[in-house]
């Protein structure tokens, strides 16, 4: 190899060494964390005894969560609950938070969107008092931007934590945070189901086993079934309901609850070894179907591919 093909063949190498080092040097910004300077922003031990939450953002209604008698609900819509998962969740995620410190000049909260007429705010109260307040700006699935309200100092955090909050969207929404399930009744614990609407009312009776008792009952019991009204409802479109009895799913509350006069259209009772659950319904219009608890002040919708199987119809016959 002469002199001229490895003068060649040095500054080929050295291009590629240079490429190597700036694509790595390129990696390391502000939008990049490393395992230096980590602060965390929630302390462990607040997350176990915050009792309220709430979440803001400039031009969107606040949306705070209130643990009463032990439970969390949504004030916004009427004290509906809300899913404890979803709350558990977002506490476990904010007490394992931990940022990178990217500024503490007040100059810049705004490049960081991160002025409080920008920032999305999070407030944590415990015992009717504010404990902690957090102010999240700019950021997406990766990285997001936050700083503890009073202080300058900018970090950079994983931006997870925005589902967490329920803040990837261009608003802040408290159905976000509603338990999406109106009942959870397992087939094992359903004894008798009783269906009344329009033009149909039926019965699906568990069978009890000769020399046994309900209690003694497997999944794969067999079901008497009645049909006292109406025609086309078959046994298997009463025992398709069974399905959907272990998740009932609703996908928004209704508030403040309405309904027309005729309200409700349908009604089910089941029957379980620990008492009885009615649900009740009735269409909103063409594409609709709102569902409560009898009794409960609370109202959802619910998908009408789920109410079809809820509440079946004689074949035949449109909902």
């Amino acid at each position: 190899m002469n002199a001229r093909n490895i003068l060649i063949l040095t500054l080929v190498l050295a291009v590629l060494a240079g490429g190597l080092w700036y694509r790595k040097a390129s990696r390391r910004g502000e939008n990049t964390l490393t395992a230096d300077s980590l602060r965390s922003f929630v302390a462990p031990d607040l997350t176990a005894s915050v009792d309220a939450v709430e979440l803001a953002r400039p031009g969107n209604a606040a949306v705070r969560l209130e643990k009463r008698d032990g439970l969390w609900v949504i004030s916004a819509l009427g004290g509906v609950p809300a899913s404890e998962g979803s709350i558990g969740r977002m506490l476990d995620a904010l007490a394992a938070l931990r940022g990178e410190l990217r500024s503490a000049d007040p100059a810049v909260l705004g490049d960081y969107g991160l002025q409080e007429d920008q920032a999305m705010s999070l407030t944590l109260v415990a015992g009717g008092r504010e404990k902690a307040r957090l102010l999240v700006g700019k950021g997406d699935f990766r990285n997001v931007f936050i700083r503890t309200a009073g202080s300058p100092e900018v970090y950079a955090a994983p931006g997870s934590i925005l589902g967490q909050l329920g803040a990837q969207g261009p608003s802040l929404s408290p159905q976000f945070w509603i338990d999406g399930t109106l009942a959870a009744l397992p087939r094992e614990t359903v004894k008798e189901v009783r269906l009344k609407a329009p033009g149909v009312e039926a019965v699906l009776a568990r069978r009890v086993p000769s020399g046994g008792d309900a209690a003694n009952a497997t999944l794969e019991a067999e079901w008497d079934f009645r049909l006292s009204r109406g025609k086309g409802l078959a046994k298997e479109g009463m025992e398709g309901v069974l399905a959907v009895l272990e998740r009932v799913p609703v996908t928004e509350a209704v508030h403040p609850p309405q309904t027309g006069p005729t309200f409700p259209t349908h009604r089910l009772e089941v029957a379980t070894d620990s008492g009885v659950t009615v649900l009740e319904g009735a269409p909103e219009g063409e594409n609709g179907f709102l569902v409560r608890v009898a009794g409960s002040p609370h109202l959802y919708r619910m998908a009408p591919s789920v109410a079809g199987r809820l509440f079946p119809a004689p074949a035949g016959k449109a909902e």
